[in-house]
């Protein structure tokens, strides 16, 4: 994993979650889980738009992503910015290690 790639992700990631999302959705998305939803979707989006996520890197971002704000938003389990937010970022470093241990591990696999 190389740092121009941890950064694009990272700055997807901030994008992302912070202008895109607005205030009706992160209002919304308490209430609805259709408005988790979208932005959750929004969220993933990003990351195929701009870092060109995989199909599997999307739903690994996706999923994580949905049940963490969930946990926020809409059940208060995570109570602080700073937690939801490490724990996002901490979703990241874990799909890009493992997407580059996982390319590492096919390069020395017989064709």
């Amino acid at each position: 994993m190389s740092i121009a790639v941890l950064l694009t992700w990272f700055a997807c990631h901030y994008l992302a979650d912070f202008p895109l999302q607005g205030d009706y959705l992160a209002s919304m998305k308490a209430k609805s889980w259709e408005h988790l939803v979208y932005h959750c979707a929004t969220y993933t989006g990003v990351f195929v738009l701009f870092a060109h996520a995989s199909p599997w890197a999307a739903l690994a971002l996706f999923a994580p992503h949905m049940v963490i704000d969930a946990l926020k938003a809409r059940y208060g389990v995570i109570k602080w910015l700073w937690f939801d937010q490490a724990l996002h970022l901490l979703t990241i470093v874990a799909i890009l290690f493992a997407a580059s241990h996982l390319a590492q591990v096919n390069s020395v696999l017989p064709r």
